[in-house]
């Protein structure tokens, strides 16, 4: 049986966590012949989705090496930890997994990676323009010695075509059949319970409030054109909350959630998913969304853009006035869109198409290492 060997920092509840849980729980609910190993360099948070795991039956290995780049003292450990399990594929997730998989000299192993944004636009907004840039091309050099690279949309692939890397493209996918809308008298109900009417129209922004996913742009909107009978849930937490809730501290307009443990509930009550970022790679939080059957207002940066290509008439915003978005929030909250966001989703972007297309990219690697 093939052996595969998940490599990654943490199972901290983040994008790349959750596109991992997905495949594997589409995996062993199709059952195929593989044998999946998950192996995390530090001790996890208190946000982990380790039990996650657990409860699929995965075998998780954790070296509890401290946090950063301690890990280049730990190679050897590593190495034999990893050398241990005879793995035909070592797939990494993130920067740091990724440097340490880049040195690790595995004989007769498939090096696979996943890239889930583009190191030039992300890393630079994260950790400042010159360390940004010195990350992003280091990420960039180490990869260059990976059998093959995974994107999560064609935008990156494109981004990143003139570094030569051996790149594949396979979407994120989210399990439909854990994402389902509510019967609409739950719904009624639900919304209810948080004290909020039953004929309001619910916004969701799910995302930490950093700049790069631009929460305070959104809050303003919210806070000028005060829209009867409309409601918008902020899902997250981070270095911008103060700036948001100094421009409106209204809940019957914007109502903070803070950071949650899943997004299913307060999806399940809402009407429409809104994101005003900057940048992405393949939102997850999105793709959720669109599941449980809501419509997604979105920026019309490229990822999105080319997320919602097949549906009629996207609802995408410019970010470089307030008059788009607001027209669109004035339409929405009188008119529904009648497309069938979660039929495309299920066609397009479940957990079931992405696990089809990691098979097959595994198959493809280990019968050109035979």
């Amino acid at each position: 049986m093939p052996k595969i060997v998940l490599f990654c920092s943490t199972l901290d509840r983040l994008g790349p966590t959750n596109v991992i849980y997905n495949m594997l729980q589409a995996y062993y609910k199709n059952k195929s012949d593989f044998d999946f190993t998950i192996v995390t360099l530090s001790p996890e948070p208190k946000t982990t989705r380790k039990r996650d795991f657990e409860d699929l039956g995965i075998k998780i290995f954790c070296l509890n090496i401290k946090r950063g780049l301690d890990a280049l003292f730990h190679l050897k450990k590593i190495k034999c930890v990893i050398e241990e399990m005879q793995p035909d594929i070592c797939h990494s997730y993130g920067y740091r997994a990724d440097v340490i998989m880049s040195l690790l000299p595995l004989n007769n192993v498939v090096k696979v990676s996943s890239l889930f944004n583009n190191p030039f636009e992300d890393y630079p907004m994260l950790f400042g323009n010159f360390k940004g840039y010195l990350m992003a091309k280091s990420h960039v050099f180490v990869l260059r010695g990976f059998r093959n690279v995974i994107t999560c949309s064609k935008f990156i692939a494109e981004q990143l075509a003139k570094y030569k890397l051996p790149l594949s493209i396979i979407y994120t996918g989210v399990p439909s059949n854990c994402y389902i809308p509510l019967d609409p008298s739950e719904k009624i109900e639900r919304k209810k319970k948080l004290n909020i009417s039953s004929d309001c129209k619910v916004y969701i922004f799910i995302a930490n409030l950093i700049p790069r996913k631009n929460p305070a742009f959104l809050v303003k909107i919210f806070s000028d054109l005060k829209i009867p009978n409309t409601i918008l849930l902020m899902m997250g937490d981070g270095e911008l909350m103060k700036e948001c809730r100094e421009i409106c501290d209204d809940e019957n307009i914007v109502r903070y959630l803070g950071k949650q443990s899943g997004t299913l509930k307060y999806l399940q009550i809402s009407d429409y998913y809104i994101s005003p970022s900057f940048s992405e790679g393949f939102p997850t939080a999105v793709l959720e969304a669109m599941s449980v059957g809501l419509t997604p207002i979105l920026s019309n940066i490229k990822p999105h853009a080319e997320m919602l290509n097949g549906v009629d008439n996207p609802l995408l915003f410019s970010l470089k006035s307030l008059t788009d978005l607001s027209l669109i929030l004035e339409s929405t909250s009188i008119n529904s869109t009648k497309f069938d966001y979660r039929k495309y989703l299920e066609n397009n972007f479940s957990a079931d198409v992405m696990q089809q297309k990691y098979i097959l990219l595994y198959k493809l690697l280990i019968g050109q290492k035979l």
